[in-house]
């Protein structure tokens, strides 16, 4: 058989071009174009999703707060007054590796 032949004969051969179908047949560029923007450009959004992104800001903004003052005060903001208390910082930070390591 020759190579003309298998080419008429796939489906995913356009008769009109030669060429691989790019789109399904009945689709065009515009009405796939349209199917894909109306998903993302709704014009509401609804307002629990403003909610949620407030709330996970406000988390996000706390945990800036708590590092940058972590990193400017010291790790006595843990209330470690005694050198046996880093115990509980070195303990914890083994805990979680370990357990990365037992994860893989």
């Amino acid at each position: 058989m020759a190579t003309s032949e298998l080419k008429t004969n796939d489906p995913g051969i356009d008769p009109a071009t030669g060429e691989y179908r790019v789109i399904g047949p009945g689709q065009t560029f515009r009405s796939v174009t349209e199917k894909i923007s109306r998903i993302v450009l709704t014009p509401h959004t609804p307002l629990g999703w403003f909610a949620l992104f407030g709330i996970g800001g406000a988390v996000a903004t706390m945990l800036l707060v708590a590092v940058t003052w972590l990193f400017l005060v010291g790790v006595g903001i843990w209330a470690i007054s005694q050198p046996v208390a880093w115990g509980f910082a070195i303990i914890n930070f083994v805990w979680w590796i370990a357990s990365a390591m037992r994860a893989r």
